[in-house]
Order: C-alpha cells, then sequence, then structure tokens
C-alpha cells in the first residue's frame, strides 16, 4: 500500500492528464464535501454544551411526554 505522500503525487499525476471537464468538476465536487466545516463545529460552545445535555438526558431517561408537559403548563398556568 502506499504511503500517503505518494498517493497525493499519484493523485495528482492522474488528475493533470483528465481531459474531461465533466470528470474534472465531479473530482472538485468531491474535494469540496471533504473540506466543507462540519454545520456543528459553526455552533456557538454554549449551544453546543444545551445540545449535549439534552441528548445526555435523553439517553438517561429524563425526558417527558407532550402530555405530561401541556398538564403541568395547565397546573403552572391555569390553562
Amino acid at each position: 500500500m502506499m504511503d500517503i505522500q505518494s498517493l497525493k503525487l499519484d493523485l495528482i499525476s492522474k488528475i493533470m492528464t483528465i481531459d474531461k471537464p465533466a470528470l474534472l468538476i465531479e473530482i472538485n465536487e468531491i474535494l469540496q464535501k471533504e473540506t466543507k466545516t462540519d454545520w456543528w463545529d459553526n455552533l456557538p460552545l454554549e449551544v453546543q454544551e444545551s445540545i449535549l445535555e439534552g441528548l445526555t438526558d435523553i439517553q438517561n431517561g429524563n425526558v417527558l411526554t407532550h402530555d405530561q408537559v401541556m398538564e403541568e403548563a395547565r397546573q403552572k398556568y391555569g390553562l
């Protein structure tokens, strides 16, 4: 198996011989997908922490059904 640097050079060499624009466009699209930042990384740290806390609550069974939430709201706000 090739080391990473040899693989990169091999790919560059192959790309340089391609004369089909459609194929070059496809390769470019693949490479762009790989370099895009994940939306998670763009979230503020506080939002990431809140989401992770919510997922932990779900895993631990700390959840309420819609009916439970509605009943609590009725009792609290006299609805």
